[in-house]
């Protein structure tokens, strides 16, 4: 939904560059030793400029002299390369952003195997330099439970080496955060204080590290939004997914669970490409669909996201058989309600159910294997 809404703002951009080159076209030449008649250069650029329109309103070009068409068609060539170039480069940016959360979350698994190793190094540090050499080191968070079944993980090991996942370059990073966010933090001391932990202290206190320091850190989030520019939204799916690992662990086992981003990103990945695809490539379809069912409210009045929205539920609705109208009608909505106007989670239910039974009355919609589920 984000990168459709992204290309279709990068397309209205386009399309005013297109304008704005036979503006510029037109525009007196300054170095000319020729005298410049500017109502005329006016008026040749009016006759592109209608040219042009007539492109983008999807009517047939008229006659026009071949200096004239010329420019236009050159007009016409920057547009569609630049549109094909931005939409590939978000197809591109859509999959390396998606397949980033599962790297991000392994980086924050590694993260607290880190914290917990500063921990350590600054116990014994303390050490050092104290009148008392014999001062206790507080190893609870080193040896925490949770921190040494992450760290024992081999299959998170092999993850890593071969995504080339580490900290290694942040140690410096690594040391501010765990003492400016971590170190003086009132349930992280009471936590090392303890004479002994449970499992049950262990879980805790790695969930709290996790959820209410490292996530809410300013200056962790920072770093991660340098690489991610959907990091506020990935985030809260990483946030599931690490908590499901720590609470993965047991006494019963030394292994954790290693979440997976879905249980199939192959296929999933195809189906992400497939929408995306089908959504642009049917966009003039799909708008027309929606400006038959909205007599009663001009499209342009639509919200922008909206109508990105719906496209998408018309594209999966008409192509994809195995999920059913319904399925693909509520996740919908809920996109609306989650990231559109108060008024979109009324206005798309609306309206996909109207064009649900429009489709399906015209036989559009055929659906097969688990999409004959609750298709009604």
């Amino acid at each position: 939904m984000q990168h459709v809404y992204a290309y279709k703002q990068c397309q209205r951009s386009n399309y005013e560059l297109a304008f704005q080159y036979v503006h510029d076209a037109y525009e007196p030449d300054l170095n000319s030793m020729e005298v410049q008649d500017k109502t005329k250069l006016a008026e040749e650029r009016a006759v592109v400029l209608q040219l042009l329109e007539d492109y983008f309103q999807h009517q047939p070009l008229r006659e026009a002299e071949e200096k004239y068409m010329e420019v236009a068609k050159e007009a016409i060539s920057r547009y569609e390369k630049q549109c094909r170039k931005d939409q590939e480069f978000l197809l591109n940016q859509m999959i390396s952003s998606t397949e980033r959360i599962a790297d991000h979350y392994r980086l924050l698994l590694l993260l607290l195997v880190e914290f917990a190793d500063e921990s350590h190094r600054d116990q014994l540090k303390q050490q050092t330099y104290a009148s008392q050499p014999q001062l206790e080191v507080r190893t609870n968070f080193y040896l925490n439970k949770v921190i040494q079944a992450i760290r024992d993980s081999e299959v998170l090991q092999q993850e890593t080496e071969e995504r080339k996942l580490n900290w290694n370059n942040n140690k410096l990073e690594i040391r501010q955060w765990y003492k400016n966010n971590i170190k003086a933090e009132e349930e992280f001391k009471k936590y090392q204080a303890l004479k002994t932990s449970g499992l049950e202290d262990d879980i805790s206190i790695v969930r709290h590290v996790f959820n209410n320091i490292i996530l809410k850190s300013d200056t962790i989030a920072n770093f991660f939004e340098e690489n991610d520019i959907n990091w506020v939204e990935n985030s809260k799916s990483i946030k599931s997914m690490v908590n499901k690992t720590i609470k993965s662990v047991s006494t019963e086992s030394d292994e954790i669970e290693i979440v997976e981003l879905t249980p199939n990103w192959e296929e999933d990945r195809d189906f992400l490409v497939d929408l995306y695809k089908i959504t642009l490539q049917n966009d003039l379809e799909y708008e027309q669909i929606i400006r038959e069912k909205s007599k009663n409210w001009a499209v342009d009045r639509i919200a922008s996201l909206d109508s990105v929205v719906i496209k998408m539920a018309i594209a999966e609705m008409i192509h994809f058989r195995s999920i059913p109208v319904k399925v693909t009608i509520n996740e919908y909505i809920d996109l609306s309600k989650n990231y559109s106007t108060h008024k979109s989670k009324q206005f798309v239910n609306g309206m996909l159910d109207v064009i649900a039974q429009e489709l399906q009355s015209k036989n559009m919609i055929r659906k097969s294997g688990r999409g004959l589920i609750d298709n009604q």
